[in-house]
């Protein structure tokens, strides 16, 4: 492997995960989702890295990757799930909930983000391929400034003013995603969509929601019990599956 390699063992002092079983952590890699996809890796296998030189999100977009944040990507099988439309959403419940550990108020965007203090702070990817889902998770942890997306996000150190150790932090979100999962394998999402719910960014506000190809502009009055976001346009209320969300600005 051309890469540096740090191996991490969870028996070795470290807190067991249940869900996720080895651990790899790279110094520079293309994308942690690569790495999973082109491997031939057992379920529960978690590589991080230091950097990415082509980190991304959904629907293809650049992933800023400067150092000092944390990213990461896992693999499961998607078998042990009975209905994944909501998987991204229990990422996010896993990070909003390790977050909230720290101190923080974070919110969740829908369909996949972290937003604290009204900027983004962490994003979530989930992709499916020949019976797994690969499901990258990119936090903001230590930066002091962000280059050429400094308006619309933001690190746990700008809010805090604290240097985190991103293995801690690591192990901390790892946990409470774990926890999330195996309840969503159990229950399915509708056990935790109140949670969810109840931290959703832009809830009661009129937003636009956008596919790519149309816009519809409505209240976002919150999720359905499969992740669904719930709009109450003009022509009734709407469900809708994918899209990116934004508020409605004002005219």
């Amino acid at each position: 492997m051309d890469h540096e390699q740090k191996a991490l063992s969870y028996d070795q002092g470290t807190p067991s995960v249940s869900l996720f079983e080895a651990l790899i952590w790279l110094e520079d890699v293309d994308s942690t989702q690569e790495v999973l996809k082109k491997g031939n890796f057992e379920s529960g296998t978690v590589v991080v890295a230091n950097r990415q030189k082509k980190g991304k999100g959904r629907k293809g977009r650049r992933w800023e990757s400067q150092e000092g944040g944390l990213y990461f990507s896992f693999v499961l099988s998607e078998e042990i799930f009975r209905n994944i439309m909501g998987f991204p959403l229990a990422v996010a419940l896993g990070v909003k909930r390790f977050l909230s550990s720290q101190g923080f108020s974070p919110a969740i965007k829908w369909p996949n983000d972290v937003y604290v203090e009204g900027k983004k702070c962490c994003g979530v990817l989930v992709e499916r391929t020949g019976g797994w889902l690969i499901s990258g998770v990119g936090l903001n942890v230590n930066q002091e400034e962000f280059r050429h997306i400094g308006e619309v996000a933001v690190s746990m150190r700008m809010v805090s003013g604290e240097i985190y150790d991103r293995r801690d932090v690591l192990i901390g979100i790892l946990k409470e995603i774990s926890e999330v999962l195996e309840g969503f394998a159990k229950e399915g999402f509708g056990s935790f969509a109140d949670e969810v719910e109840s931290c959703l960014l832009f809830r009661g506000q009129e937003v636009v929601v956008t596919d790519g190809q149309s816009a519809l502009a409505g209240i976002l009055e919150g999720i359905d019990g499969e992740g669904g976001l719930l709009l109450e346009t003009g022509n009734g209320r709407k469900r809708i599956l994918a899209g990116d969300v934004s508020l409605r600005p004002v005219v």
